[in-house]
Formats: C-alpha cells, structure tokens, sequence
C-alpha cells in the first residue's frame, strides 16, 4: 500500500469510500494507506465533529454536476480536473463514463498515482491521463494537456474541488483562460460575512491548521460577485449551499439548517 501524507490523507478520511458509486475507484482507494493522515483528522474533528458531512455533500454536489453536464451534452466530451491529487473522482468517472476523456493535473503524485491505476486495468491507460505540471505555468498546463490527447476545440468541462483555496486567484483566471471551458464545477470557501457568526470561525481553524502543516501563503475565499468578475465571459447557473446539498443527498438538514450555516459552497457557471 502507498502511504499518503497527512494533508494528502486527510480529505480521503473525510470522504471514506463510501463516496464511489463504483468499484473500480472503491479498489483505487483501497491501495492508500491513510494511517498518517488520523491525527490530523482527529484534531479537525475537535474542531467541528461533524466537518465529514462537509466534504461528503461537495462531493455528491460535484458529482451530480458532473452527471447533469454529461447527461445534458453530447458528443466527444473532456474533463479535466485541476489539483486532482491521490482523490479518485477521476477514476469515478471514468468507470461511469467510460467514452469520456478524463486529464488529471497536478504539480506531484501523478506519475505514482498512474500506476496505482493502471494496476485495476488496461482500461485506465485508455480513458484518463495522469499529468504532473505546475498549476501556475500555464503554458507549461496547456503543453502537458494537448500532449496527452486533450482537444483545445473540443467541449470541455473543467473541475476545481478542493483546490481553489490554495491557488492564487489570478492563477485560477489564467488556467480558466487557457483551457476556455464550456463548463466549470468550482468549488470554493466562503467570505467571512457569507457565514454564520457561530460558525465562522470553523473553516478559519481547520485551514489554519492545515495552512501551518504545509506553511500556505494564503487561503482564498469568494462570494457570487467575485466569481461573476472572475470569469468574466461565463455565468453561473447553479448554486448549491451546504443547507441544499444536505437536503439532496440525505433528505434533512441535521447539520445545516440555513443558507449561511455553511461556509463551502459548490456552483456551476457556463460560457454564455
């Protein structure tokens, strides 16, 4: 088994495997070794205990947008997934997509994380690619893509979950340009003021946590506004709260009963 870091294992201790819908990315995960990553997770649990149904609803939110782009779209259809580090929501996809091209990117692990992959079956050669680039050289994003098969005229829909808080925002604009989606799934940290008082302090201490274990210059948050400036030839077209991805994926509010009782957030934008 690979052992992950602390940070690398802490989301996946979060997320368990009962996120995968499907086998092959459930016998991905089953090759991580999160053992390293429990301290950390415990220390956040103090923090908030129930901070699991967090990333549990940004990951049914993600993958339901995924279904909805690839059900509503047709054609030859991409993905790329910015940051995608040791998560398996690239090899999801694939097994349920399997006539979709999936490109993974991300600045390390890639390489291991291909092989890892490779061992389920010859299949994953087929459909996704595992690309090791620096995020923030973009032309270095662009040449790596198209070397692997990725079409720049082709429909592509572009995913950042669980990365845009570490990414400066004008590297963010600037990959967004490049690879001129048709869609994006942007996950992202709320402001401060997005946020209920009894809460705001949640997100702070478990980024501050994590910004101090791997010395993060800075943590970004967004609002609507911000996002509607930021891609600024796109619009959004869905929002989901913490509040409507509990309803959706459980049927209750047991941990967010309002708008604000959340401090991440899961939309869609689309080119216009």
């Amino acid at each position: 088994m690979l052992k992950l870091s602390s940070t690398s294992a802490l989301v996946l201790l979060w997320a368990r495997q009962e996120c995968c819908q499907t086998k092959r990315a459930r016998d991905y995960l089953s090759q991580l070794d999160l053992e390293d990553g429990k301290m950390l997770y415990e220390r956040c649990k103090e923090i908030c205990p129930y901070y699991d149904e967090v990333i549990k609803n940004r990951k049914f939110g993600v993958i339901n947008l995924i279904k909805k782009y690839f059900t509503e779209k047709t054609g030859s259809r991409q993905l790329v997934i910015a940051g995608a580090g040791f998560d398996a929501l690239g090899i999801e996809v694939m097994a349920l997509y399997p006539h979709v091209k999936v490109f993974e990117i991300d600045k390390e692990n890639m390489n291991i994380k291909s092989r890892l992959a490779t061992k389920l079956d010859n299949e994953s050669k087929k459909n996704i690619a595992f690309i090791e680039v620096n995020l923030l050289n973009i032309s270095d994003v662009y040449r790596s893509l198209s070397a692997h098969g990725w079409d720049p005229t082709k429909p592509t829909l572009l995913i950042f979950e669980g990365i845009s808080y570490y990414l400066p925002t004008e590297s963010i604009q600037k990959l967004v340009q490049v690879i001129n989606p048709d869609w994006i799934i942007f996950e992202f940290l709320k402001q401060d003021e997005d946020v209920a008082l009894d809460r705001v302090n949640i997100p702070k201490k478990v980024f501050g946590l994590i910004s101090s274990l791997c010395e993060l210059p800075h943590i970004g948050r967004y609002s609507y506004s911000q996002l509607e400036k930021l891609f600024n030839n796109m619009s959004i077209q869905a929002k989901y709260s913490m509040k409507r991805l509990e309803e959706m994926r459980t049927g209750l509010n047991r941990f967010f009963p309002t708008e604000d009782s959340g401090w991440i957030e899961v939309c869609l934008l689309a080119k216009q």
